[in-house]
């Protein structure tokens, strides 16, 4: 009777055991796959940033909608330093209009950190100024500097966006309403030196964006198994977007479709049908009219440029986000190849 009574026990016991481990109690049979790595990265960066982004604008003055900031984070090759720079948008914004930007205005709030270790949170305040529309950036210091700016009033009615270029130097823009667009393009010589903030925010953003690019690295390397030579991570509430490029600068040729020059994944919110969803190598394929496609993803467009000294040099993929299209811009040889996705909906 007493073994009877210890054997209904033990099966009772292993019942409770199999439940727990197919309801999620036990170890999980289904790893991530890389994509979904990429992805749950990018969601845990996005809501880290957004209140970094809160707390560091509190402390410089001004109030900020962090929701939709748009992202670029890319390291070179040689040395795997990172640059990153960030753009978001001043709170209540979307009801300025041209007279109000005329008398001044705070528009946008960023962050800018590059290679050579400069770091700083700025404000864009835009005016104008004898019939010229200029930025004033300000940092925590309450030192200004200006740049020349543009300020359009377009009729083409397209959503509120924020963007950003980094093409030999950082450029941001916003389209505050459907009807104005602004953008200003900054050199680095202008800029004075950075302050830290007394909450450490900056060092809380690097860590953000290192884990972010430990992740995508990992991921993409999990499935091209390919050496790291630069890595890119474009984020936007519609868009995301990792590539990263294989082998050394001396070894890429275009026409090479033995080796792939790098890994990318793309994902926006509304993907189109022949755009893959999925890490997929950048093999170009020649066509009639001496323009090149990326094999297997026909909804990815490919333009070549001369290559930028500064990109060449560093071997780093480069961001480009409009609020229509993105661009990844890889150098390759002494060309610029640029993968382009339509991002209109």
């Amino acid at each position: 009777m007493r073994d009877r009574k210890r054997l209904c026990r033990w099966l009772m016991s292993c019942s409770v055991i199999a439940l727990l481990a197919g309801c999620g109690g036990g170890s999980s049979t289904n790893p991530q796959t890389a994509e979904q790595q990429i992805v749950a990265s990018n969601t845990n960066f996005r809501t880290r940033v957004q209140t970094i982004l809160r707390n560091a604008a509190q402390e410089m003055g001004v109030q900020v909608s962090p929701e939709n900031f748009a992202c670029g984070v890319f390291t070179n090759g040689s040395d795997g330093k990172m640059s990153v720079l960030i753009n978001a948008a001043i709170a209540n914004t979307q009801n300025l209009t041209i007279d109000d930007l005329r008398s001044g205005a705070d528009v946008m709030f960023c962050y800018l950190q590059t290679d050579e270790g400069y770091r700083n949170f700025l404000t864009v305040k835009i005016r104008e100024v004898n019939n010229q529309w200029i930025a004033e950036l300000r940092n925590l210091a309450g030192e200004t500097a200006t740049v020349d700016a543009l300020v359009e009033a377009d009729q083409a009615a397209r959503p509120a966006k924020l963007t950003l270029v980094w093409d030999g130097r950082p450029c941001i823009d916003y389209r505050i309403t459907p009807s104005i667009k602004i953008k200003l393009c900054i050199r680095l010589n202008q800029l004075f030196p950075g302050r830290t903030t007394s909450g450490g925010w900056e060092d809380q953003l690097d860590s953000a964006c290192e884990q972010l690019m430990n992740s995508v690295r990992g991921a993409m390397q999990s499935r091209s198994g390919n050496s790291f030579r630069g890595a890119l991570a474009i984020s936007r509430d519609d868009v995301l977007s990792v590539c990263q490029l294989s082998g050394m600068a001396s070894e890429m040729q275009l026409n090479d479709s033995s080796r792939p020059l790098g890994y990318c994944y793309i994902w926006k919110e509304r993907n189109g049908d022949d755009l893959p969803a999925r890490i997929f190598p950048i093999k170009l394929v020649s066509l009639s009219n001496n323009g090149y496609a990326v094999d297997g993803a026909p909804g990815i467009g490919v333009t070549l440029e001369p290559s930028n000294p500064t990109i060449k040099t560093k071997s780093s993929p480069r961001p480009r986000v409009e609020d229509n299209r993105m661009q990844v811009l890889l150098p390759v040889d002494d060309q610029l190849v640029c993968l382009e996705v339509p991002l209109t909906q």
